[in-house]
């Protein structure tokens, strides 16, 4: 994979789904999200988080909200994802008395960390004890439902057209998830690889 996947040269087109005007244009953007974000970088983020989280590695928490930060492919997402980050932590707010969701908030509200929604959403995972690769696949699940929801309407997409793309998209979900499980070499919460 190539270290500058917002090459102008392959990319042409802006990477932002503002820009999505009918079903061809949202396949082209699921898949290279699919390609440069969800797959190097948020499902391991993911999964990280997850395993920090387990063990109580705070400082590897606020490590890996530090490597998202300064992940320039993540730019263009970075203010959505962080205020989704941000509104799971206020909706968790029963759980602060779980330490490192209550540490994780403080730092995020004194602009210690961001609070990307990978991040949350791994320590969530973590608390209530979900299998990690029934969270990827949640977290997957929810990725390309935003996106497809999003722009159904400004798009005209018929709940059919919408429904078998998020099929074919969810489908391919396991297999990444995997590969991002042996990505890890069975090491659980093993540094992000292709966040830099």
């Amino acid at each position: 994979m190539s270290n500058t996947p917002f090459n102008n040269e392959t990319n042409p087109q802006p990477f932002d789904i503002e820009t999505v005007s009918d079903l061809r244009g949202l396949r082209l953007f699921l898949e290279r999200y699919e390609r440069d974000i969800l797959r190097p970088i948020e499902l391991p983020a993911v999964q990280s988080a997850y395993w920090f989280t387990n063990r109580g590695q705070f400082r590897e928490l606020l490590e890996l909200d530090a490597e998202l930060s300064a992940n320039v492919s993540l730019m263009p997402f970075a203010r959505a994802s962080q205020l989704v980050g941000r509104e799971q932590l206020r909706l968790l707010k029963p759980m602060y008395d779980q330490r490192m969701m209550q540490r994780f908030r403080k730092c995020v509200v004194s602009g210690e960390a961001s609070g990307w929604n990978p991040i949350v959403f791994g320590m969530f995972l973590s608390i209530h004890s979900v299998p990690v690769r029934e969270g990827l696949l949640q977290f997957g699940r929810q990725i390309w439902s935003g996106f497809v929801n999003g722009v159904q309407g400004s798009c005209a997409l018929s709940d059919e057209e919408c429904s078998a793309l998020l099929g074919e998209t969810i489908d391919r979900l396991p297999g990444w998830i995997e590969e991002v499980i042996a990505q890890s070499s069975g090491e659980e919460g093993a540094p992000l690889v292709a966040v830099n």
